[in-house]
């Protein structure tokens, strides 16, 4: 099967998919500043303000970026980490929003979205991602091995 997309770039398609969709999300709290109570936090208008709104944005962009910067620099081990990282904490987040706090509902599809994204809902995707942290860690382990097998620091730096 050579014409089968090989499982990075799956990931590569899938985690930049989740960024690009983050972006858009971003643009939708600047542009109407009751986005997250019509949306997520859907069982008090009182606990959403424009602020929080806002806020929420700039937080989903940072998500969206990072994640879109992940998908085009795959092989970056700390990016694909914090990535990994913003993934865990939007998971925790929206948990503890349905669940300690009360101020979504499960219902709403600006919380089942995210939740099923973030979490082993739909199966394999927290899995996808600690699988590409296996293949990360495996790339790196070749470019370390690549790198000592040029000899000692100074022959690598031009340096006698």
């Amino acid at each position: 099967m050579s014409g089968a997309p090989s499982f990075i770039n799956l990931l590569r398609i899938w985690i930049g998919l989740i960024g690009t969709v983050a972006v858009g999300s971003t643009i939708q709290c600047f542009l109407s500043p009751s986005y997250t109570f019509d949306r997520i936090y859907t069982i008090n208008e009182g606990n959403v303000t424009a602020l929080t709104t806002r806020l929420f944005g700039v937080w989903t962009f940072l998500a969206g970026a990072l994640r879109v910067t992940c998908a085009l620099d795959l092989h970056n081990r700390t990016l694909y980490h914090l990535t990994l990282l913003s993934f865990i904490l939007a998971l925790v987040h929206f948990v503890s929003e349905v669940f300690v706090y009360k101020t979504a509902s499960v219902e709403s599809a600006g919380i089942l979205a995210p939740l099923l994204v973030s979490s082993k809902s739909p199966v394999n995707r927290l899995n996808l991602l600690l699988s590409g942290n296996r293949y990360i860690d495996s790339v790196d382990a070749g470019r370390v091995l690549v790198c000592r097998s040029r000899g000692p620091a100074s022959q690598v730096w031009g340096r006698k």
